[in-house]
Parts: structure tokens; sequence; C-alpha cells
């Protein structure tokens, strides 16, 4: 388990959606696919959130809860980045990029890291 008051969070104690990077792939490496939503749910379990925020919803119409939001967010930034893959359509799997950087990083896994992964990709990418 991670004690989630160790992540970066929001006023209220909720870790902000770059908090979760870290627990995002650190679990994304316990199966070998994961259904994104399954996925998101496994983190928020993961970190350990107390009950009022693991129950946290938006006040917008749609009423969603804040962590799986955030997680989500996570999720799709490292898919972004390359550090998750996606064989088809909410399937996620670790790739080898984001095993280096895990080790490498461990929870320590920064918004700026995985922004600046995404620029050397997208860098490769134009060649």
């Amino acid at each position: 388990m991670i004690d989630y008051k160790t992540l970066k969070h929001s006023e209220n104690g909720m870790p902000t959606w770059d908090a979760f990077l870290g627990p995002m792939l650190k679990i994304a490496t316990t199966k070998d696919e994961w259904i994104g939503r399954e996925l998101d749910e496994a983190v928020v379990k993961e970190i350990n959130l107390p009950e009022e925020l693991a129950n946290l919803r938006y006040a917008s119409k749609y009423h969603d809860l804040v962590a799986i939001n955030r997680a989500g967010w996570a999720l799709s930034d490292l898919k972004l980045a390359g550090l998750l893959v996606s064989s088809r359509r909410s399937i996620y799997k670790i790739s080898d990029s984001g095993k280096k950087i895990l080790n490498k990083y461990g929870l320590n896994i920064t918004r700026e890291l995985v922004h600046s992964h995404t620029l050397s990709i997208n860098e490769n990418f134009k060649r």
C-alpha cells in the first residue's frame, strides 16, 4: 500500500492527477494487461484513500468520482508518453520504457518527466 499522504495533493488532501503517475506505473506492472477502468480503480485502492476522499465527487452534472477521474488523467498522460501502451481499446500494459522509468524513479514520477519523455518520442517520430 502507498500512503496517499506522501503524494502531492490539493488543499483538501486529494492527490493531484500527476501524483497518480508513479502509482499507476507501479500497479500496471502487476498484471500483463489491464482494462483501463480496472487499472484506475486498482490505483485508487492502492493509495489507500480515506472513504471521504475516495467517495468525493465533482459538483458537475455528471458527479464523477474525483480520484477515479484523476487516475484516468494519469493513465492518459502515461499512454501519450509511451510509458503505457494500448494494444486495443481500453486495454493497457506497461511498456519497456515505462518499466525503465519506474525502476529509475520509483513513485517519484513527475508530470515534467512524463512530458519530457513525450517530447523525445515526438522528436524521434519526426525523423
